[in-house]
């Protein structure tokens, strides 16, 4: 049987080591098609039992949970890829954040009805796992050999980004809307390269320079709501540690501790809320984490009333973004959430409130239910592509400070998958402005650094054959200046 175009669209362009596909068709087959049967007889039940619509949105809940993190775990073998990332954001934005909406009261007695919530876990969670068939269809690039800085390029990238980030720390406020931006790439960028180099974590000031780092973040950059950035960079850093050293059961710890990670980010919501108003209406501090599935039923109710598609119009809108207001054209949309905000909260709609409704929900409000069907395959094409392009420059990263930051890039890229499952394209790519105009700087003080001109090592195996990658590089000969 020939493959199809899509199929040979994931497969074209890989790394010439790839491994051969680790998942069989038979695998993939009966994976799949049984969370297709259990979403799809919960679905049915609720429509001859409308009193069971809690329990079939719970159940598709838990397949969208179980689904998404199971494969979060399989795909990469021992490394973490864009799918895999992907995969674990939709089970925490579908599957965990269901489980947190159905017993609320505002979302079952007021705007969003159970019936519409149980549509939008129903659709999305079918999605989920036709995109996840297809990754892991494609899944076949295993951890590359590991990478290790020069030590000269190693210098650079923590001198150049402690400059940037004190700099970006002096100016604080003068340097909005793009403040993140510089302190997510100038902490990356130095935590990329203390991770690659000849000691990585092996080292315990290099520990400390990584979580220094990391607290530098949200104490100087973000406040109480900048949780998914702080994840971002999190997310970046681990796809990067899983290259130099990553093991399965590492990621399956991962999966365990995420509950964790999440209760300890919505105390963090909590706690800044109440400093801003002295109250909180939710308990757990993650409304706005599952707001985005509730929102998606608001808008499938919509569509019923008669709201059309816009037919891809709004993922204009990071154009828009990009512009001055007096030089934006008028032709080019507000982002979605602007106009959701018409649906789910009208009396914030034009006082600058801006809401999400999921990627889904944003496949949704451009090209309806056909939205959906489209978004398989090119959302699995397109995490399977940044994903190969992700390892290809992390296999260059060694040549120099441009190649660094050109992996640097990639990583953040990755680590931003969490805005795509939450709000869709226009945050994700919006996001990225700023951390890419950071790197584009020092990219061209590159030029005028005799670094780049130094000659790189990159640490391989026995040739001809694959060798198991380790964290300690004693036994690899490691030159650098």
């Amino acid at each position: 049987m020939s493959l199809t175009l899509v199929e040979r669209k994931l497969s074209a362009d890989r790394p010439a080591d790839s491994d051969p596909p680790v998942h069989s068709p038979l695998f993939i087959i009966v994976f799949t098609a049984s969370c297709l049967f259990v979403v799809i007889v919960a679905r049915l039940w609720f429509s001859t039992d409308t009193s069971v619509v809690n329990v079939s949105s719970e159940v598709m809940s838990i397949v969208s949970f179980v689904h998404g993190m199971t494969l979060f775990v399989l795909l990469g073998r021992d490394r973490i890829t864009m799918p895999g990332y992907f995969m674990a954001s939709s089970a925490a934005i579908v599957g965990i954040s269901g489980l947190l909406v159905i017993p609320d009261p505002y979302f079952i007695e007021g705007a969003r009805p159970e019936v519409y919530l149980n549509a939008a876990l129903f659709a999305s969670t079918l999605t989920q796992i036709g995109i996840g068939a297809l990754c892991l269809r494609s899944d076949s690039t295993g951890r590359p050999e590991p990478v290790v800085l020069p030590l000269r390029t190693v210098q650079w990238a923590q001198g150049a980004g402690a400059v940037v980030l004190t700099i970006a720390a002096a100016l604080g406020d003068r340097l909005e809307p793009v403040l993140d931006g510089v302190g997510f790439s100038a902490i990356l960028l130095i935590c990329v390269a203390t991770l690659l180099s000849s000691k990585g974590l092996q080292s315990v000031w290099n520990i400390v320079l990584v979580l220094g780092a990391l607290v530098t973040y949200p104490t100087l950059f973000i406040s109480g709501t900048g949780r998914l950035r702080a994840i971002a960079l999190i997310l970046a850093l681990a796809y990067v540690f899983f290259l130099r050293c990553g093991r399965r059961w590492m990621k399956t710890v991962g999966v365990i501790l995420a509950p964790i990670l999440l209760a300890g980010l919505g105390a963090w919501r909590k706690e800044y809320e109440v400093s801003l108003s002295g109250d909180y209406g939710n308990d757990t501090g993650l409304s706005s984490m599952f707001v985005a599935i509730g929102n998606f039923g608001s808008l499938i109710h919509d569509s019923e009333l008669g709201r059309l598609p816009t037919l891809g119009a709004s993922l204009l809108s990071p154009l828009r973004s990009a512009l001055p207001d007096d030089l934006a054209p008028h032709w080019i949309p507000e982002a979605i959430g602007y106009e959701l905000a018409a649906l789910t909260d009208p009396e914030l709609y034009g006082t600058g409130f801006s809401t999400v409704a999921s990627i889904y929900g944003d496949l949704w409000w451009n090209f309806g239910a056909l939205g959906l069907v489209i978004g398989v395959p090119l959302l699995a094409l397109m995490l399977d592509r940044i994903d190969v392009w992700a390892v290809r420059s992390y296999r260059r990263a060694a040549q120099g400070p441009r190649d660094l930051l050109y992996f640097v890039f990639f990583a953040s890229l990755l680590g931003g998958v969490g805005d795509i499952v939450w709000a869709g394209f226009h945050t994700w790519i919006v996001r990225m402005y700023a951390r890419i105009a950071a790197l584009l700087l020092l990219w061209a003080v590159t030029f005028y650094s005799p670094v780049q001109n130094f000659p790189s090592y990159v640490s391989f195996g026995t040739q001809g054959r694959r060798t198991p990658s380790r964290c300690s590089l004693s036994r690899t000969s490691i030159h650098s200046e």
